[in-house]
């Protein structure tokens, strides 16, 4: 995951030498995890994150440029995770991980765009429960903690 940030900052950090398009400083608080969603807006999502065009243009700056590239990547690891089998402590690898990388997307884009990227990733982690004999998840406050954590390690 924190190679994943490293590209992605690198990526963020040419596009502004090349567009000259400052980032927007944005809401230090972030979104909790999937805590007010109930199953009806998940399913919404889910549809929403299918019908997602990844390669559809992106508008000629900064964020979309980065949503682009992020669009992509998470569409390759929804991918990614309907063609493997997972272990219960696989699939709460995969929570942790698309939490985080939720997280960190929230601090190249706009709160509008991170939401379609939000969708891919719980998509991602749905196709993983699938995929899993026994899927036993974190609870949400569980996954706070330990992005929290990781995050505090950085």
């Amino acid at each position: 995951e924190t190679v994943i940030l490293k590209e992605v900052h690198a990526f963020d950090a040419q596009l502004a030498n090349i567009l000259g398009d400052p980032r927007k400083s944005r809401p230090s608080e972030r979104r909790p995890l999937n805590r007010f969603k109930d199953s009806m807006e998940l399913e919404i999502e889910r549809l929403v994150a299918k019908k997602l065009q990844i390669f559809a243009p992106i508008p000629f700056n900064r964020n979309g440029a980065i949503v682009g590239i992020l669009r992509i990547a998470f569409k390759a690891l929804y991918e990614y995770m309907r063609e493997e089998m997972f272990a219960k402590f696989g699939v709460q690898q995969i929570q942790v991980d698309c939490a985080f990388l939720a997280d960190a997307a929230r601090i190249f884009v706009e709160s509008e765009d991170a939401g379609a990227l939000d969708s891919l990733l719980d998509e991602a982690l749905t196709s993983a429960s699938r995929r899993c004999e026994d899927p036993a998840l974190i609870d949400v406050d569980g996954v706070e903690r330990i992005v929290a954590a990781r995050k505090q390690g950085q």
